[in-house]
């Protein structure tokens, strides 16, 4: 039996409803228990004053299924999805004990160094949604939930963009005022969307960034002409007024060109002063020996295999990623020789050095993510064929040099600010967490490293790129099972992908 909320709405039989814990100006949220796993979830509804348009469904169908697939570690979770009995459209997301920004703001309590963390994380997350063409809307701290790790999670992505889509198809309203009052909060809208909000863009949210920055560093709105934060508080450094000023120009045009580029410039502010003091000595052991020329800033990630940290050359200002791999020496030789190679689609390697514990690899830094941050949808035939080339042409290249990738995988495709591609980690072994069943699939069966694996590698990620599977492609009586997206671009190209992709080495092209 499915449940009925307090409101009469009838949900889902594998959700246990308890209590109404939120209401907004767009939807009711509810704590309740996902049965199946007894754990804790929060249920987003939204209200029925936005259902009156007749392709809402397929409208949340359509949107929720891009947001539902969303997965960074500073972006809450969406579980589930569905309508309710009257209609209204919900989300199931994992519930986190702790407190809003604004909350934590009104208190007063946070740090210097844990303001600026926090805006590190929200610009991470928006970072990562604004690659993938999803724009958030309704930036401000109410939408920022907190732990009690001081970890950071943006909530709402596309709830905003949903209800503006839904109500932009009435035209029998006022569509500026209306879609003004759904798509986001007075005090942190951009003045391009004061005018139409036709105008919601990269830059948009980037300008609710900025109020929301403000608030956070100075516990006050920026209204009207606006004292800068360090006239305020001496102990804002210089470079946080510079940041805020970008953010809130007036001409979008000015703003700074993306989240990720915001979130650079902060973490040369703190220069690490949000990292633990174990970490901090874990990354100055791996440069020891040039400690005078490198100045942490992140650590990117820390497993039992090695690390990957994000340093600053002191001296040109460089952002560099220094990669730290234990026990292990396998990339070394692909490495010493790509330091020596150039190649604009991939990444240049600056460094290497390796002992009897550690191998240590400098590369240079891309701002633009990966393509596995990409894959939440299939992508654009034209954009496809765009990066398939560069991976091909530096595949060529690496192959004409006797380098063999040996795990090309989208995680290795990186991006450069203007979307340019790069392949890192030639040679890299790879350890494949829970998240991706049966182990490696951009190699079959466990052949041997070539030419022709790494053919057969490119052949599932082109595949992935057209159809934004999270899963290996599968074969049925000698044919490639595909779906609507794949079918739909051109025969010539899919031939390429099916051959690419052909269980039998041998038969890849």
């Amino acid at each position: 039996m499915p449940f009925m909320d307090s409101e009469g709405l009838c949900i889902s039989a594998v959700i246990r409803f308890k209590k109404r814990i939120g209401h907004g100006g767009m939807a009711t949220v509810y704590k309740g228990v996902q049965t199946s796993l007894e754990r804790p979830v929060a249920l987003k509804v939204l209200k029925k004053t936005l259902l009156d348009r007749k392709d809402v469904k397929s409208r949340f169908e359509r949107e929720s299924l891009i947001i539902a697939r969303l997965n960074h570690p500073n972006i809450i979770d969406v579980i589930d999805r569905g309508i309710t009995s009257k209609g209204q459209p919900y989300f199931v997301m994992e519930y986190v004990k702790g407190a809003d920004l604004k909350d934590l703001i009104e208190k007063g309590d946070l740090k210097l160094s844990q303001r600026i963390h926090i805006a590190v994380q929200i610009c991470k997350a928006l970072a990562y949604a604004h690659d993938n063409g999803v724009i958030h809307r309704d930036i401000k701290p109410a939408n920022i939930l907190m732990d009690r790790q001081n970890h950071a999670y943006v909530l709402d992505f596309g709830i905003a963009h949903f209800c503006e889509k839904t109500q932009a198809s009435n035209k029998n309203e006022d569509h500026h005022t209306q879609v003004g009052d759904v798509m986001g909060t007075a005090a942190y809208m951009a003045p391009e969307i004061h005018a139409s909000a036709d105008n919601t863009s990269v830059q948009s949210d980037l300008y609710a960034f900025g109020v929301l920055f403000y608030e956070l560093v100075t516990g006050i709105l920026p209204l009207g002409r606006f004292e800068l934060p360090s006239t305020q508080n001496p102990n804002i450094p210089k470079a946080i007024d510079k940041v805020i000023e970008r953010c809130l120009c007036p001409d979008e045009s000015q703003r700074p060109r993306s989240a990720s580029e915001i979130k650079n410039l902060l973490l040369k502010v703190m220069h690490g002063a949000h990292l633990a003091p174990a970490q901090k000595e874990r990354a100055k052991k791996t440069v020891s020996k040039a400690e005078d020329k490198f100045s942490l800033l992140d650590v990117i990630k820390e497993d039992e295999f090695g690390a990957v940290y994000l340093f600053e050359d002191k001296v040109q200002h460089d952002l560099l990623v220094i990669k730290k791999r234990t026990n292990s020496s396998a990339g070394f030789r692909e490495s010493k020789l790509l330091h020596k190679l150039h190649h604009p689609n991939i990444v240049t390697v600056k460094g290497v050095s390796k002992n009897d514990r550690v191998f240590i690899s400098v590369m240079e830094y891309l701002k633009g993510g990966c393509l596995q941050d990409r894959l939440i949808k299939p992508f654009g035939w034209k954009s496809f064929i765009s990066i398939a080339t560069q991976i091909c042409e530096a595949m060529d290249y690496a192959h004409r040099n006797q380098i063999i990738h040996g795990n090309l995988r989208p995680r290795n495709i990186l991006f450069t600010s203007k979307g340019q591609a790069k392949i890192s980690d030639f040679g890299f072994d790879e350890h494949y967490g829970g998240g991706q069943e049966g182990g490696n699939w951009y190699n079959h069966l466990g052949e041997e490293k070539s030419v022709k694996t790494d053919v057969y590698a490119a052949g599932v990620l082109f595949y992935q790129m057209l159809t934004a599977s999270q899963q290996p492609p599968e074969w049925q009586s000698g044919k490639l099972c595909t779906n609507a997206q794949f079918d739909a671009f051109p025969k010539p190209l899919q031939n390429v992908i099916i051959q690419n992709n052909a269980v039998e080495s041998g038969s890849a092209l």
